[in-house]
């Protein structure tokens, strides 16, 4: 069983490697950035890696990683390894199972057993424990969709990164301002949900924003979606979504006919 971790620290390896250390098939394979993931799958075919989702201050992400595998090495089954429980990291936590269909997710707090139950899962050929199977980031995956329905959706998002008026906004993005409210309507009642099911708030009380907004349209829409872009500016900057978006990966998962087809699919895998 051949396990390759990605992960800037040496540390991550050394944990990966302590919790399989009894198991003599087991070798384990560190890479610290995605820009190396290719060189090493060139040599070596892996049975699954364990992808950190970010790389201190290094453009690439998680997201670049699991193309590099998925493209390279497609029977190589992913875990992604991250600090999930951080706010700025659900976006990169959903567009991994829209885009990629990782077979795990794991806390880098988990302790060695729960790593264990994972590799041996995988080297088993079983599904991945409930408890790891990520069902939640798969369910809700779809939501990457709707942030991100095209390209300029993108170009807009980048913009909020820095601004929070409308003019700035549609200066920066290189849209009509009538563009950039129609944006905010469209996307706000996302953002909402994305709050509702990760980062704390109460169903009810989600919905009740959410339906007063809806009802005035005079209730303001970009100072959320601004604050929402800053905390989750390293997934709308990452440059990897411009390849995501217009490349044939998205083709391969638009439609949400589809994409829970193929949700379904994967846990049968």
């Amino acid at each position: 069983m051949k396990l390759l971790v990605i992960d800037d620290l040496f540390s991550t390896n050394l944990q990966v490697t302590h919790a399989v250390q009894d198991w003599q098939d087991c070798l384990t394979t560190w890479v610290q950035y995605p820009e190396n993931l290719k060189s090493a799958l060139a040599r070596e075919t892996f049975d699954l890696a364990f992808v950190d989702l970010h790389y201190g201050r290094r453009k690439a992400t998680g997201l670049t990683a699991q193309h590099v595998i998925s493209d390279a090495s497609p029977s190589t089954r992913t875990v992604v390894y991250s600090n999930e429980q951080e706010d700025n990291r659900i976006l990169l936590l959903l567009a991994s199972y829209y885009y990629f269909e990782p077979f795990a997710v794991l806390s880098k707090s988990a302790p060695d057993e729960e790593i264990r139950v994972v590799v041996d899962a995988a080297r088993s050929g079983r599904r991945a424990p409930a408890s790891a199977a990520g069902g939640a980031y798969d369910d809700a995956a779809l939501l990457i969709g709707q942030l991100l329905k095209r390209e300029s959706d993108l170009r807009i998002w980048r913009a909020l990164t820095q601004y929070s008026e409308r003019s700035a906004i549609a200066s920066k993005s290189g849209f009509h301002v009538g563009t950039v409210s129609k944006f905010a309507d469209e996307k706000f009642p996302v953002i909402e949900d994305i709050r509702f099911r990760f980062l704390g708030l109460e169903h009810e009380a989600v919905r009740a924003i959410v339906q007063k907004v809806e009802k005035d349209k005079r209730a303001p829409r970009l100072a959320p979606l601004h604050a929402f872009a800053m905390i989750q500016a390293e997934f709308f900057n990452d440059p990897e979504l411009d390849e995501l978006l217009t490349g044939p990966r998205e083709m391969e998962v638009a439609g949400d006919a589809r994409r829970r087809g193929r949700f379904g699919r994967r846990h049968g895998r």
